[in-house]
């Protein structure tokens, strides 16, 4: 790609034919003849990416180095308009995903049973918005034969600006939960921000979760609806690990059984790309969930680290898990956020669930964690220390909060003392 190729997309003050070998947005990565974009204060760091060797610099503000540019209005609408275009220059079928719960573990699940078969280029951890989407496509070449990517948003039109940056051929939507709820106001105004997800649609699939009960009202031409029933599942069952048959196949799957809607998306889209069901059922196997989602640490004691985010579908459904535990059981729990008005209320649920799990010992951080039975602290640190104090040998660590708490510190610090 050449910089004046960009200048056409994004316009500026330079129209130069200096070739650009990858884009990026950490100087620390550029290497030679790389584009960097300065976003959010990444024009402090444009002498260091000429450093590193940048072969052109896109910003919003100017700058007297003598080195190819672009100066722009927004470097953050200059990411997605180059996006679009370098996903539009390839006919390779993209499968995009959204939904309340559940969106990472669905992506990693489809990743790894089409990586069977062909090369898969998907988004990394977090790099679900309007920066994290860009950089993912930004990647993409011919080598690759698919790709999955995870939309989110917090607001409406969050959703729809990133599907027509990405065109899907195969939209997901694993289901419709609160989350966010404090900034849409209602579950039917969710539906309405995850269904933006069509508008970059053309022609191409709707997979739903049958089990939702505001998913399996849709209609729309291309829509499959996914569940047990329509897998033809047989002998579920959920114990230790959660086992299915379909056809003559048998399936483990080695996590919680909340989880099962998405197990189910990905099966369907494997079979979609002709993966076999044999296949599916060994790659489903070997899955271990990514650090700071439902991930289990076992040593001396047993850390579930769920401290990447939480809302009140997934906390319910971890929460679920523990009750026919006979292990001594440690709950840290962070406030859910972006409840608004409901916040109180969904905090308060809380304790109905907690009261089914004997055995245990409640730990709480936050502000609306305040309206949960358990013993409160200031900080994650006096919450470790606390723990220290403990005899935890053979017990269960349960970590479940929203990422501004960085609960993640308590794994971290107690998966070293194992």
């Amino acid at each position: 790609m050449y910089l004046k190729d960009i200048f056409k997309l994004i316009g500026g003050n330079l129209y130069s034919d200096v070739k650009v070998n990858k884009i990026k947005t950490n100087s620390k990565e550029i290497s030679e003849g790389d584009l960097f974009i300065a976003i959010n204060s990444g024009h402090d760091y444009i002498i260091d990416a000429i450093n590193n060797g940048a072969s052109a610099i896109i910003s919003e503000k100017d700058f007297n180095y003598d080195i190819p540019k672009i100066i722009v209005n927004s470097t953050i609408e200059s990411l997605g308009k180059i996006a679009k275009y370098i996903r539009s220059s390839y006919n390779i079928p993209l499968i995009a995903i959204t939904g309340s719960v559940g969106k990472t573990t669905t992506k990693e699940l489809i990743y790894s049973i089409l990586s069977e078969k062909y090369k898969v280029l998907k988004s990394l951890k977090n790099q679900n918005n309007h920066i994290g989407l860009p950089l993912t496509l930004f990647n993409l070449d011919a080598t690759y034969d698919v790709i999955v990517v995870e939309l989110g948003m917090n607001h409406f039109n969050e959703i729809s600006y990133l599907s027509q940056i990405c065109k899907p051929d195969y939209a997901i939507i694993t289901n419709i939960g609160s989350a966010h709820i404090g900034n849409l106001g209602s579950k039917k105004n969710i539906l309405k921000a995850k269904l933006e997800i069509l508008d970059g649609l053309n022609n191409g699939y709707l997979i739903v979760n049958k089990n939702d009960k505001y998913l399996k009202k849709l209609k729309y031409p291309n829509i499959i609806k996914v569940n047990d029933k329509t897998l033809k599942v047989k002998n579920l069952n959920i114990g230790k690990n959660v086992t299915f048959d379909i056809d003559d196949v048998h399936f483990i799957f080695n996590s919680y059984s909340h989880l099962l809607d998405n197990v189910f998306i990905a099966i369907k889209i494997g079979l979609m790309f002709d993966i076999d069901l044999k296949t599916i059922s060994e790659v489903i196997k070997k899955y271990q969930n990514i650090e700071g989602r439902l991930n289990i640490i076992k040593n001396k004691y047993t850390i579930i680290d769920d401290s990447y985010n939480s809302s009140f579908e997934s906390l319910i459904g971890g929460l679920k898990q523990l009750e026919n535990k006979d292990e001594f059981k440690i709950i840290v729990l962070g406030d859910m956020l972006e409840l608004g008005k409901y916040s109180n209320t969904y905090h308060k649920k809380i304790n109905k669930y907690l009261k089914k799990i004997k055995n245990k010992e409640v730990l709480l951080i936050g502000k609306y964690t305040n309206l949960i039975k358990g013993k409160h602290f200031d900080n994650v640190k006096d919450i470790i220390s606390y723990i220290k104090t403990k005899d935890i040998n053979g017990s269960i660590i349960y970590v479940k909060g929203s990422h501004a708490f960085n609960l993640d510190k308590i794994k971290d610090t107690l998966n070293v003392s194992c």
